[in-house]
């Protein structure tokens, strides 16, 4: 069962890395390190033809050229889900028609703390409750990981919104997430996200969080702020090299810091998310989701 301290502690690196290794957080276990990080994702986890099996689909549904074009990591097995501007899928199973690539309005469910529907709690739910049957009887673990094949001019608010409801309805610990991308001749790879906790969260200048954040707007439009009182000005600009450019200039003033939070807004898409990660990649390798979910300083 979803618990909320479970899925604080699976998030909380996005926001509090800070000079290499992970700390302990008020009530909240260590978390990991950047050491533990690069560890694990030197030994991907690999099942034969699964890579073939998502291209299939994605192919048959929107094109792998319409993926957001970047390079990545490895891709590893988990539960798949295949966003187009016209409908939402779970494994080969559709889920719902989409509206211009958003879920069509609906009732909000009372047990998700995020505010996801009704129709997307109970759809998450049957895929892991099948999903732990499957284990039970196979011998098999619970997929702990959730990939996002999503058409580049879905809204990002789309993939955050699946996010938290494929988060929030896994029996046990939180999953972890990777969004698929398309790397031109290196083939289908990922890139790994964070999401913020429901609700945002509270830090301390115990906690040594800079909570750097990059908010953006219509087109490559974008403002640079942080929650840390001492992060001045904020920088507001456009066009994603013009946002490295200035990413850079934040990682001279604090090298230790690795995390950045992507606050995608309304008019954000999942390409120009992408974008971001591309453009904060050599500097801040750790990416943090939201839309607008703050995080309180003090």
């Amino acid at each position: 069962m979803f618990t909320p301290t479970l899925l604080l502690a699976s998030f909380l690196l996005a926001t509090t890395v800070t000079d290499g290794d992970g700390e302990l957080q008020r009530g909240l276990p260590a978390a990991p390190s950047i050491t533990d990080l690069i560890r694990a994702q030197a030994t991907p986890e690999v099942l034969q033809g699964f890579e073939t099996v998502l291209l299939t689909q994605v192919n048959a549904i929107f094109g792998s050229e319409n993926l957001p074009v970047a390079n990545g990591g490895p891709v590893e097995p988990g539960v798949y889900v295949t966003v187009s501007p016209q409908q939402l899928l779970v494994f080969d199973s559709k889920i719902s028609d989409m509206q211009g690539g958003l879920v069509p309005p609906g009732p909000v469910s009372r047990e998700c703390k995020s505010g996801c529907k009704a129709a997307l709690w109970s759809a998450f739910r049957q895929v892991w409750l099948r999903a732990l049957d499957e284990a039970h009887s196979l011998g098999l673990e619970v997929p702990a990981r959730v990939l996002f094949a999503a058409e580049a001019s879905v809204p990002a608010k789309t993939l955050i919104e699946l996010a938290y409801a494929a988060a929030e309805t896994r029996p046990g610990d939180p999953p972890g997430f990777a969004l698929l991308v398309n790397g031109s001749n290196s083939g289908l790879r990922s890139r790994g996200f964070y999401l913020l906790p429901p609700g945002g969260i509270r830090v301390s200048p115990g906690d040594n969080v800079l909570a750097l954040r990059v908010s953006l707007g219509a087109g490559e439009s974008f403002v640079v702020s942080a929650a840390h009182p001492r992060f001045a000005p904020q920088v507001e600009g456009s066009g994603w090299k013009l946002l490295a450019a200035e990413l850079a200039k934040v990682k001279k003033r604090y090298p230790n810091k690795v995390a950045v939070i992507i606050d995608v807004g309304d008019d954000a898409t999942v390409g120009d998310v992408v974008m971001v990660m591309v453009a904060a990649q050599k500097h801040f390798p750790s990416t943090v989701l939201t839309a607008g979910l703050p995080v309180k300083w003090g």
